[in-house]
């Protein structure tokens, strides 16, 4: 059993899936700001539901991004946490692919820009959304569709599971931090006595 997690935008999703039988549980809940705890709620349904567990995961999975930079962070954490806990390799997938892997898909990037990925090309991030037919999410988009965990099932084949220690989010541009307007004060070096004046 492949068990996965897509926590990149404001909903959380997870979803055992089995290489024969297809997705054998899946839930999603709308957790823009707290999309651990939602998913570890869900393991407690995926458990309650069907007997699985973390112990029966073959493989943890996550979505890698673009997307939120603090959710991104917490669907990779859970999958390493989880790989390192029971030794378990662990694999990632973009949010584009966790939308649709054969079509057009836009995602929100900064304020008025977006992500777009065309099938088979590198995403490219710009103001325009795209003339040909697409799908995904974001501002001005009639129709919005999120990342879904249970889509890791359409990519099983091309997954590349890696040991926990190396699994990271993938970023497409810097994260947007803030940066100290006045910089932190220099710390004294260890064991040098410190002057007052």
């Amino acid at each position: 059993m492949i068990l996965a997690f897509s926590t990149s935008c404001a909903y959380a999703s997870v979803a055992a899936i089995d290489r024969i039988n297809g997705v054998l549980w899946s839930g999603t809940e709308e957790a823009p700001q707290g999309a651990g705890g939602a998913c570890l709620r869900m393991l407690d349904r995926l458990k309650a539901e069907t007997g699985l567990g973390l112990q029966d995961a073959e493989i943890f999975a996550s979505d890698i991004g673009p997307g939120s930079f603090t959710g991104v962070r917490v669907g990779v954490t859970l999958a390493k946490t989880f790989g390192f806990m029971y030794h378990k390799l662990v694999a990632g997938a973009t949010s584009f692919d966790l939308i649709s892997v054969e079509s057009t898909v836009v995602l929100p990037s900064k304020k008025g820009e977006f992500f777009v990925r065309r099938p088979g090309s590198a995403p490219v991030r710009t103001v325009e959304l795209p003339e040909e037919p697409f799908t995904g999410f974001g501002p001005g988009i009639e129709t919005q569709v999120w990342p879904s965990a249970a889509r890791f099932r359409e990519i099983l084949d091309r997954l590349e599971p890696v040991p926990a220690m190396v699994f990271a989010p993938a970023y497409l541009i810097e994260p947007s931090i803030s940066i100290p307007k006045i910089p932190f004060p220099k710390l004294a070096e260890p064991g040098s006595a410190r002057t007052h004046g």
